[in-house]
């Protein structure tokens, strides 16, 4: 990108040299116009270097110091500043190099602030000025662009997503097993039945209203999560064990919906559940990241394997929603998902 500004500003400094060689050639002569034209090109191109150089710096190592990038008057403030001082600096540099360097014996008496300083002031505060609010211009364009094409991923990846909420409501698995158990529980125990019914219902309501949502606050996914392991625990009894570590005034804090349910759906289909060996999982909250910890007994060798599409759907909408990403790992007989919390604007 900055080698095709470079280039950009070059073409801009040939088509001036142009101009002034044929305004030249018309008021002067060939000759000297060539000649001008020479020492002229390199250093307006050096000095536009210098300028826009100069300018990355300042973005780059300064501004982000001393503007908040949301306050635009903040932001305009800074940049005019930029220029005028810049112009400023730059008009007492080359005069200073005249005056001192190139006035001839009968110029010695020449004032420093003549006609030539105040010219030198406009010129040099015309270019820097037309150097930055081109790079303005060009970078509001990128970020516009940038946005467009993180929306088109973000779209690409919601839709991804939605097609795998749409095949757990209709997962014949977690049906199956959802209506055996309640099979089973009505002619032996009608009020669990009715309340296993309940938690059912609940699952299926959260999966239709909220998977549209970008992000849904944790509250609401521990209330999906609680519902899911009511079923759990009415299927598997005392070998499956759910534990809820986190603090009241971090639940408003935000996540993608269903990524609690991916995580624990993820644990009880791919650890070996029994009631000497039982699957816990833990959740917690840690330094703004959401921890879901079960005890690693994979029921065979291809656990890691086996975890693709839902993992990877999950990173790649956290690319559109955060700078972190989630991270998944075994540690100490544990196996680990850390997950980005988003802070809600205020």
């Amino acid at each position: 990108m900055k080698t095709n500004r470079i280039y950009f500003y070059l073409f801009i400094i040939l088509l001036f040299n142009a101009f002034h060689l044929i305004s030249e050639i018309y008021t002067d002569n060939l000759q000297e116009g060539i000649s001008e034209t020479l020492v002229l090109l390199p250093v307006s191109f050096i000095f536009t270097l210098i300028i826009f150089w100069s300018r990355v710096h300042l973005k780059k190592n300064i501004a982000p110091k001393m503007v908040d990038a949301e306050n635009r008057s903040q932001f305009l403030s800074f940049w005019t500043v930029a220029i005028i001082v810049k112009a400023v600096v730059l008009t007492f540099l080359i005069k200073g190099i005249s005056y001192n360097f190139f006035n001839n014996e009968d110029d010695i008496d020449e004032t420093f602030f003549d006609l030539a300083f105040w010219s030198i002031l406009l010129i040099n505060f015309a270019i820097i000025a037309f150097v930055y609010f081109v790079e303005i211009f060009l970078e509001s364009q990128q970020e516009k662009q940038d946005i467009k094409i993180k929306l088109t991923q973000y779209q690409s990846e919601k839709s991804i997503a939605q097609y795998l909420a749409l095949k757990k409501q209709l997962n014949p698995h977690f049906l199956f097993n959802s209506f055996n158990s309640l099979s089973g529980l009505i002619s032996i125990d009608t009020k669990k039945a009715e309340h296993f019914l309940q938690e059912l219902s609940n699952i299926y309501r959260y999966n239709l209203t909220q998977s549209e949502e970008v992000v849904v606050p944790l509250k609401k996914e521990l209330e999906l999560i609680n519902s899911y392991m009511s079923l759990q625990k009415i299927r598997f009894g005392e070998s499956i064990v759910f534990q809820n570590d986190i603090e009241e005034t971090k639940l408003h804090l935000l996540l993608p919906p269903m990524t609690l349910e991916l995580l624990f759906e993820n644990a009880i289909k791919h650890n070996s559940i029994d009631i000497n060996k039982p699957l816990k999982i833990t959740i917690t909250v840690e330094n703004l990241n959401l921890k879901v910890v079960n005890n690693f007994q994979p029921k065979n060798n291809d656990y890691e394997k086996s975890l693709g599409i839902g993992q990877k759907n999950l990173i790649n909408q956290y690319k559109m929603l955060h700078s972190d990403a989630p991270v998944f790992n075994l540690l100490n007989s544990n196996y680990i998902a850390s997950i980005p919390l988003i802070q809600p604007e205020i």
